[in-house]
């Protein structure tokens, strides 16, 4: 997910099964990233202390795998993208895709040449 353009309040990305980093000196390097004030903000959404939320800044992105190998997914990855509060957010999605042992079907690679 990469955030093209991020001129405003709100409109995170959030993972709410990642653990948020401790609370030690590194937590602050991540703060310029990830949302570290919501779980003492008496405003903020409950669902949200749990979990990581990526803050939109423009020209960053955020990576992550949805599947492993064998094909079953990642918990960790169930993720959503918070509703933007005012201003503008501009994202591109770039999905991925490669099973290691996959070849499409002759009607797929026929379907491609025409």
């Amino acid at each position: 997910m990469v955030y093209l353009e991020a001129n405003c309040t709100g409109g995170g990305t959030h993972f709410p099964r990642l653990q948020h980093p401790s609370p030690d000196s590194e937590k602050h390097e991540w703060c310029r990233f990830i949302e570290c004030d919501t779980a003492t903000d008496d405003t903020a959404d409950p669902e949200l202390s749990e979990g990581i939320t990526f803050k939109p800044i423009t020209g960053n992105a955020v990576y992550w795998e949805n599947m492993r190998a064998d094909g079953s997914g990642f918990p960790e990855s169930w993720h959503a993208g918070l509703p933007v509060k005012s201003g503008v957010k501009i994202g591109l999605n770039i999905w991925s895709w490669l099973q290691v042992g996959y070849e499409p079907h002759v009607d797929e690679i026929a379907k491609r040449k025409h």
